[in-house]
Order: C-alpha cells, then sequence, then structure tokens
C-alpha cells in the first residue's frame, strides 16, 4: 500500500496549529477555518490538491457514530487508493465538527459528506450514509461529480439556453434563484443537478448580479426555485429543501402546484416604455411631468384642430366667391 504522502503532506503543512487524527488528516471545528486553508492549499498547491472530500459532523454523538463506523479509516484509505481505483488524482480529505455546517448548508442528516472541486461543493445524496459507508460507492460519486453538473445563467444568457417562453425545446429546467446573501443551498442544488442530470437540466441565477431575470418573473423573496416546463413556470413552495423532496418535485409532484404560463422577455423598446412608466408611477415629479406632456400633447393637438379648421373656412370662402 503506497501512501500519497505529498497530498496529505500539503495540507497538514497548513494545518500545524490544527488537530488531527491518528492518520494525520486535519480535523476542523469551524466552516471557515476549513475553508480559509482549503483557499490556501489549492491556491498554492492546485497541481496537487484539486479536490477535497469532507465528512462533517455536528455533535458528539453524530461523532461517536463516525467512530463506530469505521467513517475515518475508509476516508483514509479512499484517499490512499483513489488515482489507482477511481481515477482521482489530487484528492485530500478533513474532518469537521461544526454544529452550524448543516444549517447553513441546509442539510439534516449527520453526518454529511461534501465534495469540494474548486471551492464548490457537493453533498453526497446516497441512501442510508448513516448505517453504509461503502468505500466503492462514495469513490464512483467522487469520480463521477468532479465536474458541476449546473448550469449558470444570467440575464443576457437566460432566454436563449432555456428558451422557457416558447415550449423549453431544449428540456426541462430547475432553476434556482437567489440573492447572494441567502442561505447556502449550494451543496443540494449540486445534488440536485448530478440526480437528475440525464431527466432535466439544473441551473442556477445570482439575481442580484442580473436584476432583469428577478424582474422578468416578480421575484421579491431571498430565493425561489422554478420548474419550466412546455412553456409553463411552476414554483415551488415546499418547506423541505433536501435533494430527494427538490428531485420529486421536479420529477412528479409538480403536477400538484399551480402553473403560469412563461411570457417571452420584454423587447429594448417595451423595457424603456415600462421603464418609464414606472418612473411616472413612482418619481415624485412623475405626475407633474404627466400633465406637463399630456397639455403639451392637447395643446398641440387643439392646435391641428384648428388650422385645420381654418384651411376649410378658407377653402370654404374662396369657392363662394
Amino acid at each position: 500500500m503506497r501512501l500519497r504522502l505529498g497530498v496529505f503532506l500539503t495540507l497538514i503543512w497548513h494545518c500545524v496549529t490544527y488537530q488531527t487524527d491518528e492518520n494525520g488528516i486535519p480535523v476542523f471545528t469551524s466552516k471557515a477555518e476549513m475553508i480559509e486553508t482549503m483557499n490556501t492549499v489549492t491556491a498554492e498547491d492546485a497541481s496537487q490538491v484539486k479536490t477535497i472530500i469532507v465528512l462533517a459532523y455536528g455533535n458528539d454523538k453524530c461523532e461517536k457514530h463516525v467512530e463506530s463506523m469505521g467513517m475515518r479509516q475508509v476516508m483514509f484509505e479512499m484517499v490512499t487508493h483513489s488515482e489507482e481505483e477511481f481515477g482521482v488524482t489530487g484528492l485530500a480529505a478533513a474532518f469537521l465538527k461544526d454544529k452550524d455546517f448543516g444549517k447553513s448548508h441546509s442539510l439534516k442528516h449527520c453526518p454529511h459528506l461534501i465534495l469540494y472541486r474548486n471551492g464548490r461543493p457537493i453533498v453526497y445524496d446516497g441512501d442510508n450514509l448513516h448505517l453504509r459507508f461503502n468505500r466503492e460507492d462514495i469513490g464512483h460519486w467522487i469520480s463521477s461529480n468532479l465536474k458541476s453538473h449546473v448550469e449558470h445563467l444570467s440575464d443576457e444568457t437566460f432566454e436563449h439556453l432555456t428558451q422557457a417562453s416558447t415550449g423549453s425545446t431544449t428540456g426541462d429546467w430547475m432553476i434556482w434563484l437567489h440573492k447572494s446573501t441567502c442561505s447556502d443551498l449550494t451543496a443540494v442544488w449540486e445534488a440536485l443537478a448530478s440526480r437528475l442530470k440525464y431527466s432535466k437540466v439544473v441551473g442556477e441565477v445570482d439575481i442580484t448580479l442580473n436584476p432583469k431575470t428577478a424582474e422578468r418573473f416578480s421575484l421579491t423573496e431571498c430565493q425561489s426555485i422554478l420548474l419550466f416546463r412546455h412553456g409553463k413556470r411552476y414554483t415551488y413552495t415546499g418547506d423541505a429543501f433536501d435533494v430527494h423532496a427538490l428531485a420529486n418535485f421536479a420529477e412528479v409532484s409538480y403536477k400538484n402546484f399551480e402553473y403560469k404560463i412563461v411570457k417571452p422577455p420584454l423587447s429594448p423598446f417595451d423595457e424603456k416604455v415600462e421603464q418609464l412608466t414606472n418612473w411616472l408611477k413612482t418619481s415624485e415629479y412623475g405626475l407633474i411631468t404627466l400633465i406637463a406632456v399630456s397639455s403639451l400633447l392637447f395643446s398641440g393637438i387643439l392646435f391641428l384642430v384648428c388650422q385645420e379648421s381654418q384651411q376649410m373656412a378658407n377653402t370654404a370662402e374662396k369657392k363662394d366667391k
């Protein structure tokens, strides 16, 4: 058995002040501490450490379960043999004991297995992780998810890629639209994209950076989950945000939700008209401007009518002569 010491030592070198387990794998006590170390490692030695798998547990009871199931040893063996068994290079491991980690990622059950690829997390959604911590299953999951399956959309690309208003000829789209300050659903959303990759296109829009898309669908909440299917828009209003609940909505239960017909996006001219209309409605000078413009238009029309009447009168007078 050949231990890939380079990967471990690179990580441990930056973690000298942190606790490690018996195999030398770092044990962090906060997500912020872990992320800071990850960023340092991947930035300084990206050729070696590309992907980091994290086993997170939030309390003593969960930690005891991790110990009794031998999860630490499985993690060690998996990283040690990742290249020859799963074809994954540059894989490192870490443990995280942080009671707030699951909540911050909208995760319920403990422990959580998270894979970070270039800083972007995906949660393991295999069945019964707390009962069956299988090295082969997890290794296959890692090798299948080294790249993200989420499509990132913007104001400019949304309609072109989704074709939402024309019947979604590119397929059904499940899209998470959120502000930068919302609770982090990234790890779950990545797992959903992985699960649905053969049946749906899973997308994401940061509406803080793309306000036109938010305006188009009248989004006022911090985050919204929409399914676009055959020119219709279904809004998820459920309370559960785990992978199973969201996948069920995308594939089955959306039929139980109300839908709206997706209207085409506004043309540049329509946008200008709408902006002017909104300004007239909301601006303190809007009413004054509207009255002034209306008066000018009325005066102009009245002038034209009077001029036309005068010309008709002059023509009639000439004929009488």
